[in-house]
């Protein structure tokens, strides 16, 4: 008795994706037949095949074949089946491909984008398919500022190439927005182009001013010249004007919207010297305000208007300073790269402001690695030890003193800071009075991990006053300690204005609360840090305009 094996290969390969109505290729491979097969490539969708390749083949081979696609509107997912049979083998295997539909890409470009009434545009518009092979157009026409067609061409089309055409401007062509229209199949395509009447300024306006402002540096100092265009210097007065925006959706009272307010926008005028320049300077604490910091840019915008004496031209240009909260540096000089343990490690220490200035007779305080002991211990003998290390530097560690009231006293050993705090209550919410506001919350979330576990805050806000709605309503939600939140995730929530995030709060601006209609929210908040006797946080909701019409809740983590 004789046994026979035979190990037959065959494989079929195509492209996972395929334009829609192109010359597709699919390619297939035999070795090692021992016997005459039948080879049969079908496509099939919605249970309908299309035969694409069948043949009977006796030897190895190694050819590729060419199908068209089948034309779909937008992408359709089909199914090829390879299918060979022979006496003794038999093979059948099914894989997806997509059909994808490419619109073509088409390009309108002028030889500038601003004319004048009576010059002529240049245009040019080439169109290609998804393999940047250049198709034939036609061309619409063009449109003036009022939609009117002032120009088209019928019939004039590019074989495969680009296509150049122009449009000669009326000299009294009005000033506006232009249109430019190519059809392509079904598909239009515009380009848009200017018509403006351009005179060359008399002279030009350069503002200089640093990039960044520290807040803590307490003059911004300005130079604003003016230069004709052959370079002499311009003969007049400037007008500097610096201001603190609000946000656009920002509410101050009865002003909604505002770009500039008074109270944190600085106007000085100023004669220009005789180098056509003013060096204007600005107090900084004008635009410093805790009480509307949430509610203003981090950011002054310089507004210049030069006026020249004789001809009241004027000419405007504006620059944007960013405010930094970078009061300083501080730098290590003369350090050695390497030291041996046990030895004086010397070097200085260099403090300087935000501007590089040196700031001198201010103490320095220098922390290193280490470890400290504290101990707490009272006159009737309750005692507490506290160990704080590199491993545990930032976990915050709590223990209930016994003898209360009664004298504590506190001893530090070692060679690092240590922060210690002492607190007779934690986290009572403020007794508040009858409130048509408000809150309730409770947490959700999967606590199978030891450290790192995010939760899901479930708050909802209720108002059940006399009116139809409320005012502008305030969420503000305090983290769990160990804990940090991406507020952008509120910002398309229903009725939410507006989200901020500072320290560890996260605040909720929203346009309104409907009578009776309980508005519900989700907040996700992920720990980072791990915190022993993790203490509940604090939901507080109020009126934005009637701050004591306000409700608080607390939250807590069901994890612990």
């Amino acid at each position: 008795l004789q046994l026979r094996v035979a190990v037959i290969f065959f494989m079929v390969t195509f492209p996972a994706v395929i334009e829609s109505g192109t010359e597709a290729k699919l390619c297939a491979s035999l070795l090692r037949p021992n016997e005459t097969l039948q080879m049969t490539i079908y496509l099939i969708h919605n249970n309908h095949s299309r035969t694409l390749v069948e043949e009977t083949v006796e030897e190895e081979f190694h050819r590729c074949s060419q199908f068209k696609a089948p034309e779909v509107d937008g992408q359709s997912l089909q199914e090829i089946k390879v299918q060979v049979k022979g006496e003794s083998f038999e093979m059948t295997e099914k894989s997806r491909v997509l059909f994808k539909s490419y619109n073509t890409l088409t390009f309108i470009q002028t030889d500038k984008p601003i004319y004048n009434p009576g010059q002529t545009v240049n245009f040019r518009v080439v169109t290609m398919d998804s393999n940047f092979v250049p198709l034939e157009q036609k061309v619409r026409g063009v449109s003036d500022n009022n939609n009117n067609r002032i120009g088209q061409w019928i019939n004039v089309s590019s074989s495969g190439l680009i296509l150049q055409l122009s449009h000669k401007l009326n000299s009294e062509a009005p000033q506006g927005l232009y249109k430019l229209k190519a059809n392509i199949g079904n598909r239009l395509t515009e380009h848009h182009f200017k018509v403006q009447k351009y005179v060359l300024p008399k002279f030009e306006i350069t503002v200089k001013a640093p990039e960044q402002q520290s807040v803590g540096e307490e003059e911004l100092k300005l130079e604003i010249c003016g230069k004709y265009t052959y370079g002499q210097p311009v003969s007049g007065k400037a007008l500097v004007q610096v201001c603190r925006s609000f946000w656009t959706y920002t509410y101050y009272e009865d002003v909604c919207m505002l770009s500039c307010f008074e109270k944190y926008s600085l106007t000085n005028e100023i004669l220009l010297s005789r180098t056509g320049c003013a060096f204007p300077s600005f107090n900084i604490s004008t635009f410093m305000n805790t009480e509307m910091e949430s509610s203003l840019q981090d950011s002054l915008a310089v507004s210049a208007t030069v006026t020249e004496e004789g001809t009241a031209i004027s000419m405007v240009k504006s620059e944007n300073i960013q405010l930094t909260f970078q009061i300083g540096k501080v730098e290590f000089l003369d350090l050695p790269k390497t030291f041996e343990r046990g030895t004086i490690l010397e070097g200085k220490i260099k403090l300087t402001n935000f501007s590089g200035r040196v700031i001198p007779n201010k103490m320095v305080y220098l922390f290193t690695d280490g470890s400290s002991t504290v101990t707490v211990q009272s006159a009737g003998g309750d005692s507490h030890k506290f160990d704080v290390h590199q491993n545990n530097k930032l976990l915050y560690q709590e223990k209930p003193l016994q003898d209360v009231p009664g004298k504590y006293s506190i001893e530090v050993k070692g060679s690092t800071c240590v922060s210690v705090q002492m607190a007779l209550f934690y986290n009572i919410p403020t007794p508040t009075e009858t409130s048509t506001l408000s809150v309730k919350a409770k947490t959700e979330g999967n606590c199978t991990k030891s450290f790192g576990n995010i939760l899901s805050v479930n708050f909802t806000v209720t108002y059940n006053g006399t009116l139809a709605s409320t005012n502008m309503v305030i969420v503000d939600i305090k983290l769990l300690s160990g804990f940090t939140a991406d507020p952008n995730e509120l910002k398309y929530s229903p009725f939410v204005e507006r989200v901020d995030s500072k320290d560890d709060h996260v605040i909720v601006y929203l346009k309104e609360v409907l009578r009776n209609t309980p508005m519900n929210y989700e907040l996700h908040i992920k720990q980072v840090l791990p915190v022993k006797n993790l203490k509940p946080a604090v939901i507080k909701v109020y009126d934005y305009y009637q701050t004591n019409d306000q409700s608080e809740t607390e939250y807590s983590s069901h994890c612990a």
